[in-house]
């Protein structure tokens, strides 16, 4: 099934669980979770979409202990991300309704946790998460009812090597499509370096948008430069590439009517992710 955005819903997620503790064969068993994008580490993008949280679990190595976040290790070490969601299992507290459940190589985490929590968890379904163009199930950008993974977890024969697949596929999770590439994940180099790419801030741009608003006799605005280019290129990606600067412009706008940038852009988001809901 799949569900539409909507109003933010009171019963967001109290807890989180981060998934950091795999093998990372494809970047040559480096630590991906402490790999830095945007001037920190991957998994640290995942905790602040996630801060707000009373419970939050973090699956890994000693490493990536954090104040305030629960640190505990799969049984046994590498024992893949069902034994991880069983050894967070173990920690969260009953009274939990609702867990989020993120992998810890998505450094647009707070897009998911945006998308996600303003969507209504349907009364019938054991989770929501985000889903490709392709329809693929992103099970490790979602939110899941803690008693509907319980019961998945118990399930099974043994946690040790089982896949999300097996554990998840039984449970009844609803979709969201993901137009606008929130569940975006690093898992290799060649992504890494590509996403790098993306999200530097090309060599004299902002003199140029000082030039520019100079000439525009707009004074010294306070531009979010990061932010319009991030919104350009999801809208260039989830509508289609002449949508970008079009999309740029009218959150132009909708500042100069009065909205603040992060309300233009949060209303930006989900008319993107509407376009297939």
């Amino acid at each position: 099934m799949r569900v539409s955005g909507g109003t933010r819903t009171t019963n967001t997620p109290q807890a989180a669980i981060v998934l950091a503790g795999g093998r990372a064969s494809r970047l040559g068993g480096a630590d991906k979770a402490s790999v830095e994008v945007d001037g920190r580490a991957l998994v640290d993008h995942v905790l602040a979409a996630v801060e707000g949280c009373g419970e939050v679990v973090v699956v890994g190595p000693p490493a990536l202990a954090r104040t305030g976040v629960a640190l505990v290790r799969e049984d046994p070490p590498f024992g893949g991300p069902v034994a991880a969601i069983a050894a967070a299992l173990d920690v969260l507290e009953a009274s939990v309704d609702e867990t989020w459940l993120l992998a810890c190589d998505l450094p647009r985490a707070a897009r998911i946790v945006e998308l996600l929590g303003d969507a209504t968890l349907p009364d019938e379904a054991d989770g929501l998460a985000l889903a490709d163009l392709d329809g693929r199930i992103q099970w490790l950008a979602g939110r899941y009812r803690l008693a509907a993974l319980r019961d998945a977890v118990a399930a099974l024969p043994e946690v040790d090597g089982a896949s999300m697949r097996a554990l998840l596929a039984p449970l009844r999770v609803a979709t969201l499509p993901d137009r606008g590439g929130a569940a975006l994940d690093l898992d290799t180099w060649a992504a890494i370096e590509h996403y790098r790419s993306m999200t530097d801030t090309p060599e004299g741009l902002d003199t140029w948008v000082a030039e520019l608003a100079t000439a525009l006799d707009l004074g010294e605005p306070d531009v979010p430069t990061a932010l319009l280019l991030d919104l350009t290129r999801e809208a260039a990606h989830g509508i289609t590439r002449p949508a970008g600067p079009l999309t740029t412009y009218l959150i132009g706008l909708a500042v100069a009517h009065g909205m603040s940038p992060a309300d233009a852009a949060a209303a930006t988001r989900r008319a993107i992710a509407d376009r297939d809901g």
